[in-house]
C-alpha cells in the first residue's frame, strides 16, 4: 500500500519544474502517493528555512501528520552546503527524507533505519566541518595587507570540506552536483580529484570528439 508523501522541488531554470516533477512521479510510482508538491524557484542563495515553499511544506507536514518527504537531490536543497545540511537535519528530526537522485542512504522500506542512516551522515559531515575549522592554519602577519586583508587568493575549500567532497563523490554524486553543493568551479573539483583517479569519472556535458 502506498504511503502519503509530499514533494519539495527547488528549481533554477525554466522547465526544471516539469522535468523534476516527472522524475518524482516515476520515483514514487510504487511506493508513495504524492499529496502535495511544494516549490521554490531561483532561491538557491536563500537558506531553505527562509523560503516560502520550504516553510509551507514543513507546516503542511506538521498539520497533516505526513511523515515522508521526497526531494529531487541533496545538492538542490541549497547552494551553501552548510545550509543544505541544516535543512536536511531539520527534516530528519521529524520526517523521513527520500532523494530521487543519488540516494545513497539506503533503507527505503525501513523509515527508522533510514532516518538513523541520514542522522549518521549529518553527524559525519558536521564533524568534518568542525575539524576543518579547527585545523585551518592562521593567517600569518606577513600575508596580510595594511588593511588586514590576506594577500593572495584563499583556498576554495578547507581540509574538512575537501574530505566531505570526497565522501559524497564516493557515494556516487555527480561532479556537476558537487560543484553546486560546495559552490566551487569544475577546475577546483578536478584539482581535488587529481590524486583520486578512480573518482574522476567524466564531466557531464563534456564535449565529444568527432569519430574519425
Amino acid at each position: 500500500m502506498k504511503r502519503d508523501a509530499v514533494a519539495y522541488l527547488n528549481t533554477r531554470k525554466k522547465g526544471d519544474f516539469a522535468a523534476q516533477k516527472g522524475d518524482v512521479e516515476d520515483f514514487c510510482k510504487y511506493r508513495f502517493q504524492i499529496v502535495e508538491i511544494f516549490h521554490d524557484h531561483r532561491a538557491n542563495a536563500t537558506p531553505p528555512e527562509k523560503r516560502k515553499g520550504f516553510s509551507e511544506m514543513l507546516e503542511y507536514c506538521a498539520a497533516n501528520n505526513c511523515p515522508d518527504i521526497v526531494i529531487y537531490d541533496l545538492a538542490g536543497l541549497a547552494r551553501d552546503p552548510d545550509a543544505g545540511l541544516a535543512a536536511l537535519k531539520t527534516m530528519n528530526e521529524h520526517y523521513t527524507v527520500y532523494c530521487v537522485n543519488n540516494d545513497f542512504f539506503g533503507f527505503r522500506d525501513d523509515q527508522e533505519q533510514r532516518r538513523a542512516a541520514i542522522g549518521n551522515f549529518i553527524t559525519y559531515m558536521e564533524e568534518y566541518r568542525e575539524s576543518g575549522r579547527k585545523t585551518a592554519p592562521p593567517v600569518s602577519k606577513k600575508t596580510k595587507k595594511d588593511d588586514g586583508r590576506p594577500i593572495g587568493r584563499p583556498k576554495a575549500l578547507n581540509e574538512g570540506q575537501v574530505e566531505a567532497l570526497l565522501t559524497v563523490r564516493q557515494s556516487g554524486t555527480s561532479i556537476s552536483q558537487i560543484c553546486r553543493m560546495f559552490d566551487v568551479s569544475r577546475s577546483t573539483v578536478s584539482k581535488i580529484l587529481a590524486d583520486y583517479p578512480e573518482l574522476k569519472g567524466e564531466w557531464k556535458g563534456a564535449r565529444q570528439e568527432p569519430e574519425e
